[in-house]
Formats: C-alpha cells, sequence, structure tokens
C-alpha cells in the first residue's frame, strides 16, 4: 500500500468539505433601518449626458437699476447667452426659467444652466401675424441671427438668414423670432462711438446710465447711452448705392454690388480693401449695412 495513500485521502476529504460550507455571510445591519447615515459622494464619471451643466457666475456686465422678476418657472425669454461655461463669450438667445432668485433669473437653454439679472431678461412672445419681409431676430440654439420674415403661421416662422455667404430660410417657432421695430430695443443693430471710429453690434440693454452692446467678437461693450444710434431697417438698399458695413465691428464705406432674396441681404464690397474670395465681395444680411449716422 502506498504510504502517500492515508494523507491523500485526507486532504481530499477536507477540500471537499470546505467547499460544502456556505460562504460567510456579508457583516450588515440586521435591519437596514438601523444602518448609519453616510454621505454619498456622486460619481461623476456616472453624469448623465443630458444633466445641466451650470456656469456659476451670474452675468457681470449690467450696470442699472434692478428689476423684480414677473417671470415663473417655464416662461421662454430672450436673454444674453453664454458661450460655455464663462461669460468670455456671450450671444442674445432663447432660454427657460427655470427659476427666480431675488432679482435674478435662473435660465436653461440646452444642457446649460445659468444665472442673469431679471433686468436684462425679455418675455419671448408669439408676435401677431408677420408680414414678409419683416426685420427679425432670430434664434438658432444658444445664438441670434438678424434675418428677414419669409413666410410666419400661426407656430412657425420661415426667416430668411446668411449662412457662410449663403441666403438660407429656416422654419422656427414663432416665440424664437424677435421682430424689430423702428423704435429700436435689444436684440437690433446698432453703432456707437468708439475713439475715432464708429462700431457696430447687437443692443442687448440700454438704460439711462449705459449702454450693453455685443461686439462682432461675442463681447460686450458699456457705452454711454447717447452715444448709440439704430441701424433703420425700413429700407432697401439698392444696388450700387454707397453705405456703410462693419468690417469686423469697425463702419468701413462699402459699394452694394447686388440685392439678394427681396432685401434679406446683399452683396457687398468694402471699396478701400482689396478683393479676396468670400472676404471682399462678400454676402451679408441686410441689418448690417446703414447709411452713416453720425
Amino acid at each position: 500500500m502506498n504510504p502517500r495513500a492515508p494523507w491523500s485521502l485526507l486532504l481530499l476529504t477536507l477540500g471537499l468539505a470546505a467547499c460544502s460550507e456556505p460562504p460567510e455571510p456579508h457583516r450588515g445591519p440586521a435591519d437596514p433601518r438601523e444602518a448609519t447615515n453616510r454621505t454619498i459622494v456622486p460619481d461623476h464619471r456616472l453624469v448623465r449626458k443630458n444633466a445641466a451643466v451650470r456656469n456659476p457666475e451670474v452675468f457681470p456686465w449690467y450696470v442699472g437699476p434692478e428689476v423684480i422678476p414677473s417671470f415663473k418657472p417655464g416662461d421662454r425669454v430672450w436673454t444674453p447667452a453664454p458661450i460655455g461655461r464663462t461669460w468670455d463669450v456671450i450671444n442674445m438667445a432663447v432660454a427657460s426659467v427655470a427659476r427666480v432668485d431675488g432679482n435674478h433669473v435662473v435660465l436653461q437653454a440646452g444642457v446649460l444652466e445659468f444665472t442673469v439679472p431679471a433686468a436684462v431678461v425679455l418675455p419671448a412672445t408669439a408676435p401677431a401675424r408677420l408680414a414678409p419681409r419683416t426685420p427679425v431676430l432670430a434664434c438658432l440654439g444658444l445664438a441670434g441671427e438678424w434675418g428677414r420674415v419669409v413666410t410666419a403661421g400661426k407656430e412657425t416662422v420661415g426667416v430668411a438668414l446668411v449662412m457662410a455667404q449663403t441666403v438660407v430660410t429656416r422654419e422656427l417657432p414663432s416665440d424664437a423670432v424677435l421682430p424689430l421695430t423702428g423704435k429700436g430695443g435689444p436684440g437690433h443693430p446698432v453703432t456707437f462711438h468708439r475713439g475715432e471710429n464708429v462700431g457696430f453690434g447687437l443692443l442687448l440693454y440700454l438704460n439711462r446710465e449705459k449702454a450693453g452692446i455685443i461686439t462682432y467678437t461675442g463681447k460686450l461693450e458699456l457705452v454711454n447711452p447717447d452715444q448709440v444710434r439704430f441701424v433703420p431697417l425700413d429700407t432697401t438698399p439698392v444696388r450700387n448705392s454707397t453705405m456703410w458695413s462693419p468690417f469686423a465691428d469697425t463702419l468701413e464705406e462699402v459699394r452694394v454690388q447686388q440685392v439678394l432674396e427681396n432685401g434679406a441681404a446683399v452683396e457687398i464690397l468694402f471699396v478701400s480693401r482689396p478683393q479676396a474670395p468670400l472676404i471682399n465681395p462678400r454676402v451679408v444680411t441686410s441689418a448690417r449695412v446703414t447709411r452713416m449716422l453720425w
């Protein structure tokens, strides 16, 4: 008989006994209600892709009196909108009210959440039926673009816009279109003095203390109210006429080469600059050409 056999049988028996024993139970509380409450630290790797991205800084460039908000959650409004998590670059767009916090309004546009003073917020309401060629500011995502009405229904408005040097028509919800009247107001193209030059931009707000104007680069300039001139939008440029248009955001003399889409856009040539493809001449919305206002 092999002398090692008893030891082999003993080891085999012990192994089988160990495998047949049930695993040790988890040593938790007998009653889950007796468990100690602990702070749960969220794992940001598991955050939903559609969770809101919050811009923690309140819109920093408002100068003027405070306004008590009259909005409620769910209202749609025109507002300065940050392009990302900071206010380095802004535009004017439509957002939804998430909540009201004192004299400020917390807004959400897409997945972005941000806070602005109520004084720079404008209700976004579906306007009355708009006539063709009415100048408007149209909201596309987080960007406001000037254009002209092509068609208008009860729930949607067709707007002719200039995108990538081409005139296109976009069908938008009625409350995403802000009519621009001859009286001026937020969203309107304006000119203003900048040293020896004349600047050009989109008016964000205007009060007795300051005017906030969004320039070509998405920056906000604060100027005195008496420096602001509203660009007239009730006329159609004429071919071969001499007008002014911003190169970047400084007005320069241009010659109208042709009028497009029933006055929604024009092709212009900067008379003091060399010609270059897509730069000079170029196609711009008619809101970006004006007679000299100074």
